[in-house]
């Protein structure tokens, strides 16, 4: 009965993890997918799901860990019009690679995340990162 439950609890701990965190790990057929994985594992193995869990939690914040890394080494956009100041437009800024002035704007962790990094649209190059207040 205890391990039912452990599964259970583990399987409510990963849909609201695939809920938060979906666009980060390919949704939630991506976390159901490594949910029956992971009781493959505890069934062939017969090992303790707790250590998955902690493999997971491990996983997880390396995600964030790099993600971050990755963001906070972009030029913030006064840099990166300091290193390119052809990408200067009067109604905004153009991609350093090919000149486009077609740009988007992304969440790093979701759509309402703080930390946004800017991307063309037509080469898909990051440009540049910007934190909202």
């Amino acid at each position: 009965m205890l391990y039912y439950m452990e599964m259970l609890g583990a399987f409510v701990l990963f849909m609201f993890l695939g809920l938060m965190f979906s666009p980060f790990l390919g949704g939630c057929f991506m976390i159901m997918l490594v949910l029956f994985l992971l009781g493959g594992f505890i069934v062939f193995f017969s090992i303790n799901f707790i250590w998955f869990l902690i493999a997971g939690l491990i996983f997880y914040s390396c995600g964030w860990v790099v993600k971050f890394y990755r963001w906070h080494k972009l030029p913030d956009m006064h840099k990166y019009l300091e290193q390119n100041p052809q990408c200067r437009l009067s109604h905004g800024v153009a991609c350093n690679h090919c000149n486009s002035d077609n740009i988007k704007h992304t969440g790093l962790f979701n759509q309402n995340s703080r930390w946004r990094y800017y991307t063309c649209n037509s080469c898909g190059h990051t440009l540049y990162r910007f934190m909202v207040l």
